[in-house]
């Protein structure tokens, strides 16, 4: 098994799972449950709603992210693509506390193409 595989992994993993408490409190925020006792006041039913979604879709995109885990543990050629779409996914879908798993995610990506010798130095 080659070590950038490995790295690639436990990075997608790492970004992953660092990740899960954003859609905690974008569903928190919204009112769906009581993970971290945030009140949402008087906001607009709307923003509720549009929390309550976006929450829902960070929670498939950190699926996806461990799934992009998964495929690169076991050198499958979508990690890729499935890694990248989850890094970039997850800047739509929470913006504002997502660039630091992007980052880790995109880190991943970066070692797997390493690990596949198609990087092209300039």
């Amino acid at each position: 098994m080659h070590a950038n595989r490995i790295l690639a992994a436990a990075l997608a993993a790492l970004g992953a799972v660092t990740a899960i408490p954003i859609p905690l409190a974008q569903l928190d925020f919204a009112g769906l449950f009581n993970a971290f006792d945030i009140d949402h006041g008087d906001a607009p039913r709307a923003l509720l709603v549009m929390a309550a979604v976006g929450g829902c879709l960070t929670c498939v995109v950190i699926g996806a992210a461990l799934a992009g885990a998964c495929l690169a543990l076991r050198g499958a050629p979508a990690a890729r693509p499935v890694l990248l779409a989850a890094a970039l996914a997850g800047f739509v879908t929470a913006m504002p506390l997502w660039p630091p798993t992007g980052i880790v995610l995109g880190a991943a990506v970066l070692a797997l193409e390493s690990a596949a010798g198609t990087v092209r130095s300039t």
